[in-house]
């Protein structure tokens, strides 16, 4: 079985959902390529989906699922929708465009072969509007984050300490996109009043440069670049904590967060419906309260936190994630 899989352009070294699965999904046989298709990006995509002899194409919201249903539908191909992030993700767009794109949306999800969604309140949301939808959460690779690979400990180790890391002081990470959606601004600037905490940046984004900067601006601040998957286990196992603001409720940065047992700074909202207050460390994300938040808190109270929110990661794997798509995907092909 060969598989297209459309999806947002977001870098190569960003571990997102579809990479997961897909690295999955190859070891049952399947073929699996996936390509950027975002802004300029499209058209080449678009090319491949026409020109390639795909069993199945698959869409991840927003513009894979956009481009991607039409383009499977001129073929008479099935097609997979993936809805790994809430509409509410783009709801600052001006009230018109966001009100066109809600209801696009909603009309490829009643339409597509398998519409998989991540979040419950999506789901839930499509159950209601009559779609046969499928729930998968995002999942995490556990003992690889709990129990990381002693080679790639060290090979972090190194990286951090060449890179002017002091690893005898507070650490804390950001691992992901570097977009302001992210607060990675307000990360930055904590970082000049936490002057006794090591702030390690580990991606890529539309940010990189102001990353930059930053590190080459303060002792404390550090940007060793954007590194494999296989990698981020080993960063984690040197952190005491780790910044996630997405205020949606379930981020896949949680995940691995929780198995590595590292605490998690988060930001008040959604995630206070699935989150106990010990789970996770609430703050607002601004400078002035990330950096009240570092300076205040107590090695006791991380620990604490750390083992609460890991106590409360399950094993779901992305292996049983991919089993699933796997039958999802081998039943599309037998209906069309």
């Amino acid at each position: 079985m060969r598989l297209l899989w459309l999806r947002p352009s977001t870098g190569d070294n960003i571990s997102v959902r579809r990479e997961r699965i897909a690295e999955h999904l190859r070891k049952h046989g399947v073929e699996v390529d996936i390509r950027d298709s975002s802004g300029f990006d499209a058209f080449p995509a678009a090319l491949q989906a026409l020109t390639g002899d795909y069993d199945v194409i698959a869409g991840n919201v927003r513009i894979g699922l956009y481009i991607g249903y039409p383009i499977a539908r001129l073929l008479r191909k099935p097609f997979l929708g993936d809805v790994s992030d809430p509409l509410s993700d783009i709801e600052s767009l001006p009230q018109p465009i966001f009100r066109v794109l809600e209801w696009y949306e909603w009309y490829v999800l009643k339409r597509t072969d398998a519409a998989i969604f991540v979040y419950e309140s999506s789901f839930r949301e499509a159950k209601a509007r009559g779609i046969d939808a499928v729930k998968l959460p995002n999942a995490v690779d556990y003992e690889k984050f709990a129990d990381p690979d002693v080679a790639v400990v060290s090979e972090t180790q190194e990286i951090l300490e060449t890179d002017g890391v002091d690893l005898q002081k507070p650490m804390a990470v950001y691992i992901g996109g570097f977009s302001r959606e992210y607060h990675v601004t307000d990360i930055l600037r904590a970082a000049r009043e936490a002057s006794d905490w090591q702030f390690v940046f580990v991606g890529e984004g539309p940010l990189e440069q102001e990353v930059v900067a930053a590190a080459a601006a303060l002792q404390n601040v550090h940007f060793p670049g954007a590194f494999e998957y296989r990698m981020m286990p080993g960063f984690l196992a040197h952190a005491d904590a780790g910044f996630c603001f997405k205020d949606a409720e379930q981020p896949l940065k949680l995940k691995e967060y929780g198995a590595a047992g590292i605490p998690a700074i988060v930001q008040s909202g959604e995630l206070e419906r699935w989150y106990d207050d010990d789970e996770l460390i609430f703050t607002e994300p601004t400078a002035e309260a990330i950096s009240c938040l570092l300076t205040g808190v107590s090695a006791e109270a991380l620990t604490e936190s750390g083992e609460k929110l890991q106590n409360a990661t399950n094993d779901f794997t992305w292996g049983r994630v991919a089993e699933e798509y796997l039958e999802i995907l081998k039943k599309a092909v037998s209906d069309s």
